[in-house]
C-alpha cells in the first residue's frame, strides 16, 4: 500500500524537516515549487506517483517576493495546483479566515481546509502598540523632536478607559489578555450570549448601540461576513463618542469607508487606526492616506516575527491530529 503524501513549498522544507521526520505517522513528502515538483532527495515526482492527500500553505507564500527563491504569484500558482491534482483531502492554511480568492478555490473545490491561528498574537501587539501610539500622541512627539522642540505636555492613559473588542475570539481574547493588565476595561461582543473570563464582560451585537458611547476605543476583530459587512456605518459611527478611536484589524469592508471619512470630518475629534481596506494595496488616491485623524499601514497586522515558527507549529499539531484521525482544532 502507498504511503500518503503531504506536499510542502520547496523553500520551507528544510525548515520543517527535521520536525516531519520525528513524526510518529509514515508518510511522503512531496515539495512544489513554480519549476516542478520533486522528492525531498531532488529527485523529480513522476505523474503516476503524484497523489498527494495534504497540503500546507505557509506563511511564506502570502509574502512571496520577499523569501529567497519565491516570488509573488506562488501564491496562486500554488494553489491551483493543489486543486487541480484531484487528490488533496485536506489543506492547513497560514491564514486566520478563508476570504482570499485562493483559499476560496480550495474551499469551492470541496478540499477541507483549516484556518490558523498563528497570526493572533502579533495581531495582539500590533493593536496594542497603535493604540497607545495614538492615544500618547506620538506623531506630535516625533515632531517635536525634528524641531528640536521642548515639549512637556500631559498626556493621556489607557488605565481606566474602556475598550470594545468586536469578534470576540482568537484575536479578541489575545487582545484582551494585553489590555487589561494595563487596567482595560474590556467588553467583548459576539453573536450570540457567551461568557468568556478573558473579558471583564460580554455582550451582544444587538447590545452594542447601548455601549458604544461609553468606549474610548472600538476594535473590529470580527471576520467578514453577509452580517458584518458594512457593521461600521453612519449609525454606528454617530453613537461612538467624541475623542474614540476606531481600530480595524479585521477586513476592510467591515467599515464603511466613505462613512467614516465623514465621521472623522465632522468636527468630532474621532480617530482611525486602519490596517485593511475595502480594496488593497490602498489606492495612493486615497484620502485616507494623509487625513489628520487616521494611522493606517498595509495589511501587516499579523505580520510579527513570531509568526513563522508559530504557523509550522500549527501545521506539524494539525497533521498529527489528520494523520491520527482525531478532531482538528482549526477548521474552518
Amino acid at each position: 500500500m502507498s504511503k500518503r503524501q503531504v506536499l510542502v513549498p520547496l523553500s520551507v522544507y528544510e525548515r520543517i524537516r527535521s520536525r516531519l521526520e520525528d513524526s510518529p505517522h509514515d508518510f511522503d513528502v512531496l515539495c512544489w515549487s513554480s519549476s516542478g515538483l520533486t522528492h525531498p532527495d531532488g529527485s523529480a515526482v513522476t505523474e503516476p506517483d503524484y497523489r498527494p492527500e495534504i497540503a500546507w500553505i505557509p506563511i511564506d507564500l502570502l509574502f512571496a517576493g520577499t523569501s529567497p527563491g519565491m516570488t509573488t504569484s506562488d501564491f496562486l500558482l500554488f494553489t491551483e495546483a493543489v486543486v487541480e491534482c484531484g487528490t488533496v483531502k485536506w489543506v492547513q492554511s497560514c491564514l486566520a479566515g478563508a476570504d482570499a480568492p485562493p483559499l476560496q478555490r480550495i474551499l469551492s473545490a470541496g478540499i477541507r481546509l483549516s484556518n490558523s491561528d498563528s497570526p493572533n498574537a502579533g495581531v495582539a501587539e500590533y493593536t496594542m502598540a497603535a493604540i497607545m501610539n495614538v492615544v500618547h500622541g506620538w506623531r506630535q512627539r516625533n515632531d517635536d523632536q525634528r524641531n528640536s522642540k521642548w515639549s512637556q505636555k500631559s498626556w493621556v492613559e489607557i488605565n481606566g478607559g474602556t475598550w470594545i473588542i468586536i469578534g470576540f475570539g482568537s484575536i479578541g481574547g489575545e487582545i484582551a489578555k494585553r489590555a487589561r493588565p494595563f487596567g482595560v476595561e474590556v467588553v467583548g461582543v459576539r453573536r450570540t450570549e457567551a461568557d468568556d473570563p478573558r473579558a471583564d464582560r460580554m455582550i451582544t451585537v444587538d447590545e452594542l448601540g447601548d455601549t458604544l458611547p461609553d468606549a474610548d476605543v472600538v476594535i473590529v476583530a470580527c471576520p467578514l461576513t453577509d452580517e458584518t459587512r458594512g457593521l461600521v456605518d453612519e449609525r454606528f459611527l454617530n453613537q461612538m463618542k467624541d475623542d474614540s478611536i476606531l481600530v480595524n484589524v479585521s477586513r476592510g469592508p467591515v467599515v464603511n469607508t466613505g462613512d467614516l471619512l465623514e465621521a472623522l470630518d465632522a468636527g468630532r475629534s474621532l480617530k482611525a487606526i486602519l490596517d485593511v481596506f475595502d480594496i488593497e494595496p490602498l489606492d495612493p488616491s486615497s484620502p485616507l492616506w494623509n487625513h489628520s485623524a487616521v494611522m493606517l499601514t498595509s495589511h501587516i497586522a499579523g505580520a510579527g516575527s513570531g509568526i513563522t515558527k508559530r504557523g509550522d507549529d500549527v501545521f506539524i499539531e494539525q497533521l498529527d491530529a489528520y494523520l491520527a484521525g482525531r478532531e482538528l482544532r482549526l477548521e474552518l
